[in-house]
């Protein structure tokens, strides 16, 4: 993964800033080591501290795929959380990280959630997993400790899935809100969906809104049995490297448009290409060059390309821009 950020510099030759990650972790310790001793911090139980596990988890496209090792949520016990710096700025934050079920359990509650150690138990955007029919369900609430909204949609155990849970602060009392997206492997991610998987949903509690500071883990029994891996925290939708911008930024300053995004019968069209003749270079999401021509249609037939994410340069004019599309 490491060549896909001097990838990025050397494709994006002009692009606006955006705010780097405010947490990354993606578990490079050693097996056995107690999380608390690589920045994380109790706020309930006293037994059985979450530890390192391995293998890590991969999936393909994502930041922190394949990086380091893992955290066993695997028993009940301390329930623990990163603090990735107060925020109480009006905007969202993302919190992304990969989750695998390797093996049927008989029970499951809210494994996942942000916190404000100022409030001690209010946790916001609890994300569920449960057992169901020989499969995992998906679920979600506010601050419920009784998941509000469950996905139609049943998760498989032993594969690995990607999720991102997102806190959106509005100003004034009492009116933020949460949603959560999940992904299975290829599905396109690069921009953030119009539809979250579940959400947005909210409180008019009194308590409803919090200072999002830290992503927890939370303990629930004996016989649960998570992995989570390649945790993102950031204040946009960036899920493909931790450079400072991302591709949806990317799309809006160069208006460079690709469809259908995801591509399913091989064609993808350009807009705002124009018609003249220009160079047109697809990479894989390691940086390899994997189609170069040059061509004054907008039509490009990408047939000969695998399953997977790619990004799009196309030059003409003296002008670069660039677009991050999928193949499914």
């Amino acid at each position: 993964m490491k060549r896909i950020y001097l990838f990025f510099m050397l494709c994006i030759s002009s692009f606006a800033f955006a705010g780097s990650p405010l947490l990354i972790e993606d578990f490079d310790y050693t097996v056995g080591d107690a999380l608390t001793l690589h920045n994380w911090a109790i706020h309930s139980g006293t037994t059985n501290p979450i530890v390192v596990t391995s293998p890590g988890l991969s999936f393909t496209g994502y930041v922190g795929s394949g990086i380091g090792l893992s955290a066993g949520v695997n028993n009940t016990g301390d329930d623990e959380n990163r603090s990735f710096g107060a925020q109480s700025t009006a905007g969202s934050i993302y919190a992304s990280f990969m989750v695998n079920i390797p093996t049927n359990t008989a029970t499951g509650s809210y494994f996942f959630h942000f916190f404000d150690p100022l409030l001690n138990t209010a946790f916001r955007a609890r994300t569920f997993i449960t057992p169901q029919s020989g499969q995992i369900a998906v679920g979600f609430s506010f601050n419920a400790s009784a998941a509000q909204a469950t996905s139609p949609t049943l998760l498989n155990f032993g594969e690995t899935y990607l999720f991102v849970v997102k806190y959106t602060i509005v100003d004034g009392a009492t009116n933020d809100n949460v949603s959560l997206y999940v992904f299975k492997a290829g599905d396109n991610f690069i921009t953030e969906p119009a539809t979250p998987t579940l959400g947005p949903l909210s409180t008019a509690d009194a308590t409803g809104d919090i200072v999002p500071t830290c992503v927890a883990i939370r303990q629930w029994d004996a016989n649960q049995r998570i992995t989570i891996d390649g945790i993102r925290v950031r204040k946009e939708w960036n899920l493909i490297n931790d450079l400072t911008t991302s591709i949806n930024q990317i799309n809006g300053d160069q208006t460079l448009i690709c469809y259908p995004n995801p591509v399913t019968d091989g064609v993808i069209n350009l807009s705002n290409a124009g018609s003249s003749m220009k160079d047109v270079q697809i990479f894989d999401v390691v940086g390899k060059k994997v189609m170069n021509l040059q061509t004054a249609s907008n039509r490009l037939d990408v047939s000969s390309l695998n399953q997977g994410i790619y990004v799009l340069k196309v030059s003409a004019n003296n002008q670069t821009s660039s677009a991050g599309f999928v193949i499914k």
